[in-house]
């Protein structure tokens, strides 16, 4: 530690003379915890001296490596220097003069500490009470002056005189204790109570105020501003040190601002050392079980706050409302340290503690009765176990099932089974009384199966089995028996689907159930499927329904033509065949009155649209024209997913959304259609179609595998080449002879080769996009498929040679 003070000295002194050869350059294994406040004032003092600002130190530590959380701990540190850092000295030696006024000191516990610090110690018991930012320990300046308060230097006294006589004065008791009080003179009180130094003036006053002796005149001394006192914390503490702290300070104030005792630290030994002697040795378990503060003294200038290690700690898990590592007194056993963790939760094993201990070679394992916890005694290191009850009942039988009140019940002795049925509330309507099945659980775990006859105990003629622990009664349902009976409703109604058949359900009752007829459907012709039990599977062609067809109509509340259903009848409804859906699409973009349109008949077409949308207008792009199609099927979505496992490793950019897509993009020749009406290109229409005209476009686009994607003008006779020479060429990543042409009506076109030597590059149309696709890169050499390769190769010349023979 005294190397990483050196070299941080040495750093600071450094800056003014630039001597950075001297300074290591790697200060990664300096701990800010390694330097004292104290220390810490005199490196900044030198700083400073040098015209150097924090933020300059800053940098530079960081720059040789300082850790981040270091440097920030350090600049914390200086922040709180001023207010609760220990007491700096004059360059005289003298202490600082200054006083904390009893409305505005304050002390608060230094917001440097690090929460690795306050993590590594949160299982021990008591640590909290120096962790939790919401509570703090600052005395009390606003109470009333407490009569034994032990007047010294720099305190404020004021002194009130009324009655018959009136007066009121500020004493300030100077740095040798004395006071000058008006008429009295100079009182020495230093080392004097508030009640000694009230007695103390009233008998130097009684002669100046005569009305004293009579009770006429009335003196009072109470506090004014107070005295700074110096404490000094050694031992365990988290941050040992020199303090500065209000005179009315406590133990637990200078604990609280100190850190509080370190993670290997005595909570129960902490002595108060005053003029060389130990006169209180608090227990901070005392507060912290019982709230007891009588250990919390009032500190006296040049008090020693000494926290000892802990001598005996032992660690205590499981089934305890606060478990945790506690410290232990010598003459206390496993249960006060049970009292500490705030005894055992509901579901504890009483009977048994497990545990392990040192024996300064290994460890061994240790067991406690449940009656001997008051007089064993744990030893330094131990770490006891408080298992839970095993997940065992006594005398727990459950009945489930067609019961009112189904669940676990109390076994009581000579309980049967007709008892346990009265305390579930009784049997259901619905209950199967053939008989009942009791799972048995036997002494070795086993199950065992018993029937039960319900009948005679539901008559009162048997009170049925005895019960014995763990049996479990299973009374069935007349429904749980049998299958659900459903019947089905298909076609032109406006629910259809699967309905639970009751007794004597009928067509039109089922219909009310679907809600009705649907406004396309027929009432004639209902055909009704059922289950045959007869079906002669010997015979081919035999039926496997009963086919029942209902001629009626859609009166519903005539009950005359309405048939009885049985369980699983399949009712279908037919859609009336001359009742046909209107028909509708869209046509958007250049065109006179774009809208959405309804077909006049089933077969018509493109152009007939067209015509009566008020035809194009002249800025219509009639070879963009885009036609747009739902699709009849959705595509299967295990089928999509394995297409884009596929493309995923494509780097060309080319996007694969239309996988996904509902609509289909249709390729027309628009001007053609329009030529030849009716035609084999004119498309017949079908709902939900859309046709898109876009306007002119004169540009063509250049993607893909080249220098510089660009759009440009279209040019008439302008080639393929001449616009991938606009667009700076093809990269050496692009395969030029694949690049093909994408027209603006969804088109394309890709070079072909003519008599198989000469390329043919497609025709170029405004609204054009060309794209260059990217070479498929190459893989390694498959040592695998060359092997093979190679076998085949010698298999093909060993013939071949055997041939010739």
């Amino acid at each position: 530690m005294k190397r990483f003070r050196a070299l941080f000295l040495l750093l600071l002194c450094s800056f003014s003379t630039l001597l950075w050869a001297q300074i290591p350059s790697d200060l990664s294994t300096v701990k800010a915890s390694q330097i004292s406040d104290t220390e810490l004032r005199n490196y900044l003092k030198q700083a400073q001296l040098n015209g150097l600002t924090v933020a300059q130190l800053g940098a530079e530590l960081t720059r040789r490596g300082l850790p981040s959380s270091e440097l920030q701990e350090l600049q914390l540190r200086i922040q709180q220097l001023d207010t609760n850092a220990p007491e700096a000295e004059s360059e005289t030696g003298s202490k600082s003069p200054e006083t904390s006024k009893r409305t505005t000191s304050k002390i608060t516990k230094p917001a440097y500490e690090s929460y690795e610090s306050i993590k590594a110690r949160s299982r021990l018991f008591g640590s909290e009470l120096f962790s939790t930012a919401n509570l703090s320990f600052e005395p009390d300046l606003r109470m009333a002056t407490p009569r034994n308060y032990v007047i010294g230097p720099d305190d404020e006294i004021l002194l009130n005189i009324y009655g018959l006589n009136i007066s009121q004065q500020k004493l300030k008791v100077s740095p040798d204790g004395t006071v000058n009080v008006k008429y009295a003179g100079i009182i020495n009180l230093s080392g004097v109570t508030v009640d000694g130094a009230t007695s103390i003036l009233k008998s130097r006053l009684t002669k100046y105020y005569p009305a004293l002796r009579s009770g006429g005149t009335k003196l009072e001394l109470s506090l004014g501003n107070i005295r700074s006192i110096r404490v000094i914390l050694i031992g365990a503490v988290n941050r040992p040190g020199t303090y500065t702290l209000p005179s009315l300070a406590t133990l637990f104030n200078a604990l609280y601002v100190s850190g509080g005792p370190a993670e290997n630290g005595s909570f129960r030994k902490i002595e108060l050392i005053r003029n060389n002697k130990v006169i209180q040795q608090a227990d901070l378990y005392d507060f912290l079980v019982k709230g007891n503060l009588s250990g919390n003294l009032r500190l006296e200038d040049n008090d020693v706050i000494r926290v000892p290690f802990a001598s005996l700690l032992v660690t205590l898990n499981g089934e305890v409302n606060r478990p945790g590592i506690f410290e232990v007194q010598e003459t206390e056993s496993l249960n006060d340290v049970l009292q500490f963790a705030g005894g055992f939760k509901s579901s504890a094993f009483r009977n048994r503690i497990t545990g392990s201990r040192f024996t300064g070679f290994d460890k061994r394992v240790i067991d406690i009765a449940g009656d001997s916890l008051v007089i064993f005694k744990p030893k330094n290191g131990d770490e006891y176990l408080i298992d839970s009850v095993i997940n065992r009942y006594q005398n727990r039988v459950i009945i489930k099932g067609a019961v009112f009140k189904p669940g676990a019940y109390a076994l009581e002795n000579g309980m049967t089974l007709k008892q346990l049925i009265y305390k579930a509330q009784g049997l259901k309507e619905d209950v199967f009384t053939g008989r009942a099945l009791v799972v048995r659980t036997g002494r070795d775990l086993t199950k065992e199966y018993i029937a039960v006859e319900l009948s005679p105990i539901i008559s009162g003629l048997e009170e049925g089995l005895i019960l014995q622990k763990e049996d479990s009664i299973q009374i069935a349902s007349l429904f749980d028996l049998k299958d659900t009976a459903t019947v089905t409703i298909n076609g032109a109604v406006r629910q259809p689907g699967i309905f639970r058949y009751e007794t004597n359900l009928s067509l039109k009752s089922l219909l009310l159930k679907a809600e009705g007829f649907a406004d396309n459907a027929t009432g004639k012709g209902i055909e009704i499927s059922r289950r045959k039990r007869d079906v002669d599977v010997s015979r081919s062609g035999s039926d496997i329904v009963e086919l029942i067809k209902v001629d009626g109509n859609m009166d519903l509340s005539n009950s005359s033509a309405d048939l009885q259903l049985k369980p699983f009848d399949i009712v279908t409804i037919k859609e009336d065949p001359y009742y046909k859906k209107q028909i509708s699409v869209k046509i958007s973009g250049e065109v006179l009155m774009p809208a959405v349109y309804t077909l006049q008949s089933r077969e018509e077409r493109l152009s007939s649209i067209i015509k009566r949308s008020g035809g194009l207008l002249y800025t219509a792009n009639t070879s963009g024209a885009k036609f747009i199609r739902k699709k009849k099927e959705v595509a299967d979505t295990s089928e999509i997913r394995r297409l884009f496992q596929t493309v995923k490793k494509d780097t060309t950019g080319t996007r694969f959304d239309f996988l996904a897509k509902n609509t289909t993009d249709v390729a027309i020749d628009l001007n053609y259609i329009l030529k030849h009406p009716g035609s084999a290109d004119d498309i017949t229409l079908e709902e939900g179609d859309e046709l898109i005209i876009p306007r002119i476009n004169n540009t063509v686009s250049i993607n893909g595998e080249v220098f510089r994607p660009v759009d440009v003008m279209y040019e008439r006779g302008k080639s393929m080449n001449d616009y991938l020479s606009d667009a700076g060429g093809v990269t050496q990543l692009g395969k030029e002879n694949k690049a093909f042409v994408i027209y603006a009506n969804g088109r394309s076109a890709k070079i072909r080769k003519t008599l198989g030597l000469f390329n043919s590059y497609p025709k170029i149309e405004p609204g054009s996009n060309i794209f260059v696709p990217q070479k498929p890169k190459r893989e390694g050499l498959d040592l695998a498929k060359a092997g093979i390769l190679v076998s085949a190769f010698t298999a093909l010349i060993t013939a071949f040679a055997i041939i010739r023979r």
